[in-house]
């Protein structure tokens, strides 16, 4: 059994225009898993999902294997499909790379962002600042993190970092992590806009691995602690 009414997520998706069917049953899937509503292990009967979304057996199943291509689902054998699970190595293995890529990101852009999208950085934090919703924090976090990446003209780049969020934003979610650690994650967002405002590409790409380090840390250690 799922344990969850995909529809729902469904209905609750801002809408992207007409999806292929494999497309829109991925994009629920993948809704649910990085937003902590399937766990990790967790078993993906593709019976049910099927019922559920009013698609055929075919769709869920090419779905799955898109998920499985990015890291979210794995077939264990007697079982099929689950919700992937990661260990604490290869945590930190992702923060890794998303260092790497995302200070390279972050010093491309900071001589490129306008006072416009600087301002708009920073309605973004105040509103992040003002809500108590693990879920809509995080989603302030991301918000704020691809606007000071500027990426829109290197897409590649983005669906790679986007790809490496997905992995494990949900394990923030799932330990309710996301509220545990704002005062910290707040404040490393401010000195992070205070360095892109001040121009100062190699300041921002320091403070950016030190958060990321860090992040990396808070996270392994409370999944050691619930193991």
């Amino acid at each position: 059994m799922i344990g969850i009414e995909l529809e729902q997520v469904l209905e609750r998706m801002p809408k992207k225009g007409r999806l292929a069917t494999h497309e829109m049953v991925a994009a629920v899937l993948r809704e649910a898993i990085t937003n902590g509503l399937l766990k990790a292990n967790q078993p993906l009967p593709q019976d049910e999902i099927a019922e559920q979304l009013g698609v055929s057996h075919i769709p869920v199943r090419e779905a799955l294997r898109q998920l499985q291509s990015e890291g979210l689902v794995t077939y264990q054998a007697n079982r099929g499909a689950t919700v992937a699970a990661l260990t604490a190595d290869e945590v930190r293995e992702i923060y890794e790379i998303r260092a790497i890529l995302e200070t390279a990101a972050i010093r491309r852009a900071v001589p490129r962002l306008t006072p416009a999208q600087l301002a708009e950085a920073g309605r973004i934090l105040t509103a992040a600042e003002a809500d108590t919703d693990g879920a809509a924090w995080g989603t302030h976090d991301v918000d704020f993190h691809a606007l000071v990446y500027d990426l829109d003209d290197r897409p590649r780049l983005k669906e790679l970092i986007d790809g490496l969020l997905r992995r494990v934003d949900r394990y923030w979610l799932t330990h309710g992590l996301m509220l545990t650690h704002r005062a910290e994650f707040e404040r490393e967002h401010r000195q992070l806009l205070a360095a892109i405002a001040g121009r100062d590409a190699e300041g921002a790409a320091t403070l950016l691995g030190k958060h990321l380090a860090g992040a990396a840390e808070r996270l392994v250690a409370e999944m050691e602690r619930v193991q």
